[in-house]
């Protein structure tokens, strides 16, 4: 059976997105979920969320992150900011 984007009528595409099969619309973009697929990726996505922040390289990232952040500059901040430089 052949699924039809609901946007602007082209034939969908399946996707594999954390490992769950998807239909893609390749001239809108529009991605279309299946009952459950929803909440299937949720699901993947905190899995895999949880996977990464027990590392301790992640743990290490945050921590000199926060050490730069208490050493920035006002300036430094307001370039940030508005994403200047």
């Amino acid at each position: 059976m052949v699924k039809l984007c609901p946007v602007c009528g082209v034939e969908l595409k399946p996707r594999i997105v954390y490992e769950i099969e998807v239909d893609f619309c390749p001239k809108c973009g529009g991605v279309w979920l299946d009952g459950g697929e929803l909440n299937k990726l949720i699901s993947r996505v905190r899995e895999y969320e949880q996977e990464y922040y027990a590392h301790d390289e992640y743990k290490r990232f945050e921590e000199e992150k926060v050490k730069r952040k208490k050493k920035r500059s006002f300036f430094e901040f307001i370039e940030d900011l508005f994403e200047f430089g």
